[in-house]
């Protein structure tokens, strides 16, 4: 068992150093309905739509990922629009607005993200964060997950920082295989836990074939393909 363990250990380690792989995400928009579970119940509480584009900044290849969440008939709104490194996912910049309103607007340099942050207060509190070293977008779950090398027994530790939390590190691995009906079909999907710092794990189930976002599901709720995004797919 020990000369098997330590057979292992080169390639399991070399899947936790992996890093996002941009070119194994597909363009288009999804529209996925949220839900609540309390007890034995679970409602629709909401819809996310979410779409990815493949552009140029400044002659640099980037993808636009924007992630809209509407609950409760807008009661709750909350806009992310990322432009990441197509390549590797590294976040360039983001914008998370409530309600339509600018929240947070941060920038990843070289070596530091700056920016701003306004609270419910109209106060603006300036972000400067020194880097010692790569990070991923720690607003940014499923699509982040969905473009590493996911295989049979994958391990992955990524390191994030996020506006609310600071630094962290998403622990993801692959737990097994699962088929899932879809809108379109029956789909063959990995299952990926996967949690972000000392946080519950969420259970997501990925496209093998496309890498595509099917759904997660949490102890308080879920997040499943379809639902009705016209209005949020509007406001793109």
């Amino acid at each position: 068992m020990l000369s098997l363990l330590f057979a292992l250990a080169p390639a399991l380690l070399q899947d936790r150093a992996a890093v996002p792989d941009g070119a194994r995400l597909a363009e288009g928009g999804t529209c996925y309905t949220l839900s609540m579970t309390r007890g034995e119940v679970t409602r629709p509480i909401g819809v996310t739509w979410q779409s990815v584009a493949r552009t140029l900044r400044d002659g640099r290849p980037v993808l636009e990922i924007v992630v809209h969440q509407s609950v409760n008939g807008g009661a709750f709104d909350m806009r992310d629009e990322f432009v990441l490194d197509a390549a590797t996912l590294r976040p360039i910049s983001l914008t998370n607005r409530r309600k339509g309103e600018v929240h947070v607007r941060a920038a990843y340099g070289a070596d530091r993200i700056t920016g701003e942050r306004t609270g419910e207060d109209g106060a603006v509190t300036p972000i400067d964060v020194p880097l010692e070293g790569p990070v991923w977008e720690g607003n940014l779950f499923g699509l982040t997950f969905a473009a590493l090398p996911l295989a049979e027994g994958a391990e992955f530790s990524l390191p994030y920082w996020q506006y609310d939390k600071g630094f962290g590190r998403f622990s993801v691995r692959v737990t097994g295989s699962e088929t899932v009906e879809t809108p379109s079909g029956a789909v063959e999907a990995w299952v990926v836990e996967a949690a972000p710092g000392a946080d519950a794990p969420l259970r997501y189930l990925i496209g093998k074939a496309d890498h595509r976002e099917l759904s997660y599901r949490a102890a308080q709720g879920a997040q499943t393909l379809g639902g009705d995004c016209s209005a949020l797919e509007a406001a793109q």
